[in-house]
């Protein structure tokens, strides 16, 4: 193979006033000319950093030492001038947020035009002329290219920082989460794109992601990292039929399944990197650990692979994937306790066909949004003539790609938009057009987790408090509150010591601030909880445990939950019954096993294609 990049032994810290915070410790990478290579691992494992190392894009606190090799020609990666010479020429990057990598006020086709000026010194008018040609290339019509980045949806400002990327014909393209963000369908014809491109134009990939099915589908070999090391790394079949180390066969196991396989959380959380573990960075979360784990293991080469765990030589390595992934609490769906149906169908009546007492019912609700863009006056239906019942004790899933409605559908039904025509009632209250004092007791029985579990959580408040402000605001009495926290966070999954109730929520994880955030929503076990996209900015290895903490509160409290997502996998692994949206429609709805096994709409058929098997076809593009 020949190698156009190659790092060796990066090292990455940053100073900070705990002390040295030790993000990269001694990976090793290679992509060859027309190589497609997945870095995969969960936040705070290091893959930032390694990309911003070899961008020449570390911030001024950080310690970098080591090695990176382009076309032969090592450089030193503290020279940041030669770094920043290669940035852009032979090393481009794809940003995580393609709004963030847009300047918001300079139009699409200026922004491309500007790269290939500054890279290839070309004219004012020949940099425009090969701005239109690569915007083609990306699949985006004449118009968008004079769009500002706000008039343009999510796909098609990934496409324009694309372009932008192929400006100089880069031997090397790092792609940093670049379908975050995005829904299924949009994230597919993207990540297509892609690879048709790389396919096409011969240059090397990077994929970084946390979601390791994603980066599978799409790369020829895998590298995995764990608390700033590369744990494994070899070919993408090797690793994932026979993964070497227990974080490998985690992170393979915490993918849901569309058909019943239950799926996996790792337990607890990566180590703090300030003061960086001493033996194995995985031992402590890792089920197989043995004595040996108190000292760093050495990676070592084993056929074609190289692994970096004690495992290797231990009688445990011949173990199967299939044993490696069951020690790992699994996570499978299960029905509602009590209930002999298969989830039903909208049936209009006040009562499903299992015998479950209907508490929302919605009827004919239509919503249209009245809006300018490029200079003319547009009309989009969110919502059309939508019937939907909500039963207690079920969890529906509201899936479908971004701008089908369901957020619109979930605002409705907490009075946050008007509809134009229709009706909500919950518990037979009406909702719509209800006067401000009705509106608010009606709010009282209803409870949303956000998606973002870093903004929804008060920076400046203690975790008792947070979650106890929904009884205060309800009035319920002082003496009885603590209990109900205390039992609402066991329901969340979390153990209600003091220390905890006594945090704040930039002293807990990712997972634990959305786990605070359930229990905040179902302290007053609401008649209605609903869910906004609420694992899709948590890593993989831990949203099984979320969907566990869903599937318990469901049960205790026999509410009517409405989990918004636009994974169909994850709507399988966790709903009773599942409602498809496409264009402001309900165009599918049923049990969850026979909607997925006999998909009846398109698009239902093509959410189940997608959550099945990724697709990795670079022949053809569609349209974002």
């Amino acid at each position: 193979m020949t190698t156009d990049v190659a790092v060796r032994d990066l090292r990455v810290g940053y100073d900070t006033p705990g002390g040295l915070l030790h993000a990269v410790r001694g990976v090793d990478l290679e992509i060859g000319a027309g190589e497609r290579v997945g870095l995969v691992g969960e936040s705070g494992c290091g893959k930032s950093s390694v990309v911003s190392a070899i961008l020449g894009l570390l911030p001024g606190n950080a310690v970098v030492s080591g090695r990176i090799h382009v076309g032969g020609t090592a450089i030193d990666a503290t020279d940041r001038p030669a770094l920043a010479e290669l940035r852009g020429s032979r090393i481009a990057a794809i940003p995580q947020g393609a709004m963030a990598g847009l300047h918001p006020a300079h139009r699409a086709g200026d922004q491309v035009a500007e790269v290939l000026r500054l890279h290839t010194g070309a004219s004012s008018e020949a940099a425009v002329a090969r701005a239109d040609e690569l915007l083609d290339g990306v699949g985006l019509e004449a118009r968008a290219r004079r769009a500002f980045p706000h008039e343009l949806s999510g796909g098609m400002r990934q496409r324009v920082a694309f372009a932008a990327s192929l400006a100089a014909s880069p031997e090397l393209i790092i792609a940093d989460e670049p379908t975050v963000g995005l829904d299924a369908v949009t994230a597919d014809r993207f990540l297509r794109l892609l690879l048709r491109r790389q396919h096409d134009d011969g240059f090397g990939l990077l994929l970084v992601s946390h979601d390791l099915r994603s980066v599978a589908a799409a790369c020829d070999r895998l590298i995995v990292t764990y608390a700033g090391e590369a744990v494994e790394s070899g070919t993408t079949v090797g690793l994932l039929d026979a993964p070497l180390h227990p974080y490998s066969a985690g992170l393979i196991a915490a993918a849901p399944s569309l058909h019943g396989r239950g799926w996996s959380a790792i337990p607890g959380s990566a180590p703090d990197l300030v003061d960086a573990p001493v033996g194995c960075g995985f031992a402590a979360r890792c089920p197989h650990r043995h004595d040996d784990c108190d000292t760093a293991p050495v990676a070592v080469e084993i056929d074609g692979r190289r692994v970096r765990c004690h495992l290797h030589d231990r009688s445990e390595a011949a173990d199967s994937p299939a044993d490696i992934e069951t020690v790992f609490p699994t996570i499978t769906r299960r029905r509602p306790p009590d209930t002999g149906g298969d989830g039903g169908s909208d049936d209009g009546g006040s009562d499903g066909a299992d015998g479950r007492r209907t508490v929302v019912a919605i009827r004919g609700v239509t919503k249209t949004y009245r809006s300018r863009r490029w200079f003319r006056s547009v009309e989009t239906a969110a919502l059309r003539d939508v019937d939907l019942d909500l039963r207690a004790g079920e969890i529906v899933g509201l899936v479908g790609p971004s701008g089908s409605g369901k957020s619109t559908l979930a605002r409705a039904l907490f009075g946050l938009v008007e509809p134009d025509a229709g009706s909500i009632r919950i518990d037979g209250d009406e909702l719509v057009g209800a006067r401000r004092s009705s509106l608010r007791r009606i709010r009282h029985r209803l409870a949303l987790v956000h998606q973002d579990p870093f903004a929804s959580l008060h920076p400046g408040m203690r975790i008792r408090s947070i979650v106890e402000e929904p009884l205060v605001i309800a009035g319920a009495p002082s003496t009885g509150r603590l209990p109900r926290v205390r039992r609402a966070l066991e329901l969340a999954g979390l153990d209600p010591t003091d220390d905890l109730l006594s945090r704040h929520p930039d002293q807990l994880s990712g997972g634990q601030r959305q786990r605070v955030a359930l229990a905040r929503a179902i302290v007053v076990e609401p008649t209605v909880l609903v869910l906004d996209e609420p694992m899709s900015m948590l890593d993989a290895s831990i949203r099984a445990g979320i969907a566990g903490a869903l599937l318990d509160a469901r049960d205790e409290l026999e509410s009517a939950i409405v989990l918004i997502t636009h994974d169909l996998a994850e709507a399988a692994g966790t709903c009773d019954r599942i409602v498809v949206l496409d264009r402001g429609r309900i165009v599918e709805t049923g049990a969850t096993d026979q909607l997925i096994a006999d998909p009846r709409h398109e698009a239902t058929a093509a959410l189940v294609a997608l959550a099945g098997a990724p697709a990795t076809d670079t022949s053809e593009d569609a349209d974002v």
